[in-house]
Order: structure tokens, then sequence, then C-alpha cells
């Protein structure tokens, strides 16, 4: 099973998934983070990048395994691939079943629609974070997904991008970046649960959309349930189709 290759040999893996466009998964094969599994043959492999594990490849019930040795303890961890693939998933104990929702990219997002989109309802402010709004998000469990992907506050200063909702001077909703990989750049929207179904998402999503724009950023977006799937409808992503996951909620 082989872990340490470099990035110019992972990246020909792609090729053995079925949505090798997944911004989430080439960081793990360009090596940005996460872990990589291969078997002998080459044809089946096993790519682990913040809690979802991308099962590729023919179906290897031992490299699996091996993976598996690899896993967190704690959190929930989304396993996808072929039907398959996933009966092994759940056999070693993935028993929750789940769908999510694969999204396109468009060519080009309709800047007006953004435009209209990018104003905050009555009450509340948007503008895009800086060093206080990684502080504020790596306070809060709701939020620290936002902003996890980067090292420190350095790191985020540098290459981060999060569009942020204010209620006050307190930050409510977010959309950051759960994951970079070159010029791509893996979608996180979270909003407090006090401040929910009031379209503070949809205005951070196309303030974020706005600035990966100006920035030269490809983002990508997979839905986990129907109203992710709306907000991003709404801000131009295509739907692909629903597709089936199976997870591990840990210790």
């Amino acid at each position: 099973m082989n872990e340490g290759m470099d990035r110019g040999d992972r990246t020909p893996l792609a090729a053995l998934f079925s949505r090798p466009g997944d911004a989430l998964l080439l960081s793990a094969l360009e090596g940005a983070t996460g872990r990589v599994f291969v078997n002998k043959a080459g044809d089946s492999a096993a790519a682990m990048a913040r809690g979802f594990v991308f099962l590729g490849g023919k179906p290897d019930r031992a490299l699996f395994l091996r993976a598996a040795q690899a896993l967190p303890a704690e959190g929930f961890l989304t396993f996808s691939g072929s039907e398959a693939w996933l009966q092994i998933a759940r056999d070693w104990g993935a028993d929750v079943e789940m769908t999510r929702y694969a999204l396109k990219t468009p060519a080009r997002f309709p800047e007006s629609a953004l435009r209209a989109l990018c104003r905050a309802p009555d009450g509340f402010s948007l503008r895009l974070g800086g060093a206080d709004a990684y502080r504020a998000c790596r306070r809060e469990k709701w939020s620290e997904d936002l902003v996890s992907f980067f090292e420190n506050e350095a790191d985020f200063s540098r290459r981060g991008l999060l569009a942020a909702a204010y209620h006050g001077d307190r930050l409510v909703s977010g959309c950051g970046v759960y994951a970079l990989c070159g010029g791509m750049a893996e979608v996180e929207i979270d909003t407090h649960p006090d401040f929910r179904r009031r379209g503070l998402a949809l205005c951070c999503g196309a303030l974020f959309l706005a600035e990966c724009a100006r920035r030269g950023l490809v983002p990508h977006w997979d839905a986990m349930n129907q109203t992710s799937l709306s907000i991003a409808e709404r801000l131009g992503f295509e739907p692909i189709g629903p597709y089936p996951v199976v997870c591990r909620e840990g210790e």
C-alpha cells in the first residue's frame, strides 16, 4: 500500500474516482491535506481528506482495512465510492446511510445576480473577514470549519478567504474554504443555529463567489442536504444529481 507517493505520482490517480473534479479529493491527491493509499497494482485507491474518504478504482477490502487503521477514532467520517466499495465500508462499521448532491461549477457565474445577493438582511452586515473573523471562527464549534483548513492565523491571512455576516459585532454566518488545491477552493458554509433561515448563508455565499472570481479561484460545492443544494443552485451551481454515502460516527 503506497502512501509515499509524491505529488506528481498522485495526481493521475484522479482517473480512478467517479468525481475527479472534486476539490477536496484533489487536495488529498496534490498533498495539500490528508493521506492517500494505493494498492500495488495501482488500480485501487483510498484518499482521505478532512473527514471524507474517497474510494476509487477496483474495490479492494485489504486496501480499505489498511487505510482504515489511519482513520481517527473520533469525529464523523463519510465514505463515497461505488456500491461495492460502500459495502466494504458498511462491513467495517460505517452504518449511517446518507445522500449527498453533486454539483457542477459553471464556466461563469452571473455577476449581476451575485451582486444583487451580496446584501445582508436588515440588522446584519456583510464583509470579507480578516484576522478578527478568523479568531471568532476558532472560538465557536459551529464556525470552526470555516477556517480550520489553515494552520494558524498567519496562514489564513496569507491565503484564506472568508465572507462573513455579522449581527452587531458578532459573527453569525460565513462562507469559507474547507480545502484548497491549486486554483480550486472547496466551499464551506455555516450559520449559527440561532440565525438560520434568514438568508445569511445565501448572501455570504454570493460574496464568497464574487471574491473567488476576483482572485481567480474556482469554487467547488458538494451539498450535504437539500438546503445546501438549494442555496448552491440559487448561486449558480448546476446540479449533477444525488449520490449515496455511508458514514461512521466516531467516539
